[in-house]
């Protein structure tokens, strides 16, 4: 992502459901006043008592608080992570609200601004490009159709009941520092706020403008189409290397129709010829490539304890604070439910954790839930839709400014969605998240499932984001199944694949019963039907690390550029078939090994490449060269092959093709895959340097490369590969005090043990955990449970989290109630 733009707030799982969490970089916030005890002394509250006194109110707060739904008791354990126990639902997430808004306010607010279009209002100009972009695509009128499909489900009543707890915190209580530092309040919360955060998270994972980018390439550079491909080449599909073996292995059954490979769609006509720039102002708000997650689930037949094991660790944006919020609810009455893991702050449920009964985990998928369409416009204010001469529907929206003048948006949407325009090119832009989805209701039941027979009923509703969905029982059964919807298009009555630019004007590509900002019929013609989307009933084991799905799908789910290179897939997949093939039972201190393996599958396809390409080095380089001969390929912080290797590892793809892409206009963002790159073949033209009269080879390249890394370790001063690979969390504002302390890791973009270092976002695993159907669950985030600075869980599990460590989540509190919520009818 840019400079200017690196995220607010998440982005699933969801995951995985990412959810990716954005902010705004260095300088967006303006601080209103200096650290100093005018700024700082404030956030102490009104306390009489002395400065450790106000840090302990701070940290604290009142224990008791009216609770108009009932009442609920907070316990919070040695880590930080609350147990909130009621009665019913509204009790319970009215508690949820308050105790999100105590220790993630500020998050909170930033995520619902991000979204809506009022960044500018509390920090200034600098966010008036992110202002306009959110307000255009209109996610706060999609918060509302969602708002309206589940307003009246027992999940709507329970966000009722969070807003009221959101709105008492902060209505009664000092507000956190960040909110001081930059002189401004939080508004009210409302319901559609905690829809607007569900947005956030699933347009961060499907949301993208990927179909512009290919039509820029097959503009500017056509040759190169065979750089992205349908699917890469490689035998490490989720299903394709599953065990399907099972009592009961079922697949999705292909009924559909087969999807034909027509060519650009294109509307012809008074149109721009090349979305030249567009795509690249644009990218910035799509998700980031290489985000992705982890996840597996092994049946009770490969297990020590015959239960089955679930793994899952989504990696999104490491922020600070993280991306997720732990917590454990319980309600007890005839409506029971027990159930501990992480929830993004503004929404009330748990996303990924485990009940007494099932545990479940996220993926993304990568698929294709976002079409865009070209028109034939006869005017600046008018475009033709199925014969007919259509006006563009307009509203100019006013943004607020802090500390400068209110800038204008103009809104414009027609029939597909909104109309993005950017240097006079436009594209409508249908999303799936725009409608009205239901995926809240669909986490809110999953809190209480109690068996895998429910999960699969409760995911028919989960309509966004697309995730791979890994569970599994207490009584031993395994599930994996792809949520979401899959949207159908169709050209002259013929299905045909999503990865291009539709002809709006001829209405092509259209989803049947879809509309945007209002209902969907999501068992309607226009998806594909819920009982032929892969899913697998006990399978044996099953493994996803965002590559694709199946190696002959069933229909359209998305291109190649999607999914994630195979690597992180494959070493799974070969530690658990070793695992099981050896006769050794699968355990969780087995399993929480393979989430810390840092063997890199990506080394194992290069460095052959590597040390193949020595007699084209310096004598410098071909000595460095030689530290990855007998290299275990780990991708330690003490191996100093590992830092060769990573910094190779940046710059081969550069030194393959920028000599044809760079005077095509196209920057690194377009190039092809790390694993296109190692499976050409050794004379590929790509090798070539156009620029030179010789012929070059892969060798050529691989060592231009590899003596360019070798320059940027001795000019950074890098001795080993943690001096390079550090974890260096910052917060938004730029006060160093609030931003965590720096330190090495294991682990890169492409192992499992996962961590991608980098200027601006850093990311990696979001949320680890290993989950039993007993005791011995395991978790951990990469930070700290609090966002108060002044609070001991500020960041007490980042250490843990670096080295691979793990805390138990048993379903106890093991501490005093803190905070006890009265009927308002009981008194105080």
């Amino acid at each position: 992502m840019q400079s200017e733009y690196l995220g607010v707030a998440v982005t699933l799982v969801c995951a995985a459901l990412l959810v990716t969490a954005a902010t705004v970089a260095g300088g967006f916030v303006s601080l209103a006043a200096p650290v100093s005890g005018e700024a700082w002394g404030p956030a102490y509250g009104a306390n009489d008592g002395s400065p450790s006194d106000s840090l302990a109110r701070v940290a604290t707060g009142p224990t008791r608080i009216e609770n108009p739904y009932g009442t609920a008791r907070v316990s919070y354990d040695r880590d930080g992570v609350p147990h909130i126990t009621a009665g019913n639902t509204e009790a319970l997430y009215f508690a949820v609200g308050y105790v999100h808004a105590r220790d993630r306010l500020f998050q909170m607010d930033l995520q619902r601004r991000l979204m809506e279009g009022n960044l500018s209002a509390a920090f200034g100009a600098g966010t008036l490009d992110s202002d306009r972009f959110h307000r255009r695509m209109g996610f706060d009128d999609a918060a509302e159709a969602s708002w309206a499909a589940v307003e009246g489900s027992e999940a709507g009543a329970g966000v009722r009941a969070y807003t009221a707890g959101v709105n008492r915190y902060i209505e009664a209580e000092p507000l956190p520092l960040e909110f001081r530092l930059n002189d401004y309040r939080p508004t009210r919360w409302e319901p559609t706020d905690t829809l607007l955060v569900g947005k956030l998270i699933a347009w961060r994972l499907t949301g993208d403008f990927r179909d512009l980018r290919g039509r820029v390439l097959e503009r500017r550079l056509p040759e190169a189409a065979s750089l992205y491909p349908r699917q890469l080449d490689h035998e490490s599909s989720i299903l394709g290397r599953a065990d399907l073996g099972g009592t009961s292995g079922t697949l999705g059954s292909p009924a559909s129709p087969a999807v034909a490979e027509a060519g650009p769609d294109a509307a012809t006509g008074e149109t721009a010829d090349d979305h030249r720039g567009l795509y690249d102002s644009l990218r910035r708000y799509q998700r980031p490539p290489g985000i992705g997650s982890n996840s597996w689930v092994v049946g009770g037949e490969y297990t020590a304890s015959g239960d089955p094991i679930l793994a899952n660790d989504p990696h999104l944006s490491l922020t600070v604070p993280p991306v997720w919020y732990e917590q454990r609810l319980v309600l007890t009455g005839e409506a029971s439910m027990d159930v501990r893991g992480v929830a993004f702050p503004g929404q009330p449920a748990v996303v990924i954790g485990q009940n007494r009964e099932i545990a479940w985990g996220f993926t993304n998928v990568g698929a294709d839930q976002t079409d865009l369409y070209d028109y034939v416009r006869p005017g600046e204010e008018t475009y033709r839709y199925r014969g007919e001469v259509r006006e563009v529907r307009r509203r100019t929206e006013t943004i607020p400014v802090k500390g400068g003048e209110d800038a204008e948006v103009t809104v414009e949407r027609t029939v597909h969605g909104p109309l993005i325009e950017h240097e006079g090119e436009a594209v409508a832009v249908a999303w799936l998240g725009l409608a009205g989805t239901r995926e809240l209701r669909a986490v809110h039941r999953l809190n209480r499932a109690g068996s895998i027979e429910a999960v699969d009923r409760i995911v028919r509703r989960f309509d966004s984001p697309t995730q791979n969905l890994v569970a599994m029982e207490g009584d031993g059964g395994t599930y994996f199944r792809l949520t979401g919807r899959y949207p159908i298009r169709t050209v002259d009555g013929e299905r045909v694949r999503g990865d291009r630019v539709f002809n709006g004007s001829a209405g092509h590509g259209e989803w049947a019963g879809w509309e945007p900002y209002g209902e969907a019929d999501w068992n309607g013609s226009g998806f594909v039907p819920y009982e032929a989307v892969p899913h697998a009933v006990d399978p044996g084991y099953v493994a996803t690390a965002n590559q694709r799905t199946t190696d002959d799908p069933p229909f359209y789910i998305g291109s190649s550029t999607r999914y994630a290179d195979p690597y992180r897939g494959a070493r799974i997949y070969d530690r658990i078939e070793d695992r099981v093939g050896s006769g050794d039972p699968v355990t969780v201190e087995w399993t929480r090994d393979l989430q810390r393996d840092t063997r890199s599958a990506a080394a194992a396809q290069f460095v052959p490449h590597v040390l193949n390409a020595t007699d084209e080095m310096s004598p410098e380089a071909r000595a460095a060269a030689g530290t990855l001969e007998g290299w275990d390929r780990r991708m330690d912080r003490d191996s100093t092959a590992a830092l060769y290797f990573a910094l190779f590892r940046e710059r081969i793809r550069n030194a393959t093709f920028y000599d044809e892409f760079h005077p095509a206009g196209l920057d690194a963002g377009y190039y092809p895959h790390l694993w296109t790159v190692g499976e050409l073949p050794a004379d590929s033209r790509w090798f070539d340097d156009t620029r030179t009269p010789e012929r070059e080879t892969r060798a050529d390249v691989v060592a231009r490369a590899f003596e360019r890394a070798v320059a940027a370790t001795e000019r950074e001063g890098y001795g080993t590969y943690g001096d390079y690979n550090v974890v260096d969390l910052d917060h938004q504002f730029p006060v160093a005090a609030l931003d965590y302390p720096e330190a090495p890791t294991d682990g890169s973009p492409f192992t499992v043990f996962n961590f991608r270092t980098g200027a601006g976002t850093q990311a990696g695993s979001s949320w680890r955990m290993v989950a039993t159907t007993g005791e011995g669950s395991v978790g951990v985030v990469p930070g700290g449970q609090s966002g108060v600075y002044y609070s001991p869980h500020y960041r007490d599990q980042l250490a843990t989290w670096r080295e691979g460590g793990y805390r138990e989540i048993p379903f106890e509190s093991g501490g005093p109630t803190v905070l006890v919520f009265e009927d308002e009818g009981e008194g105080s």
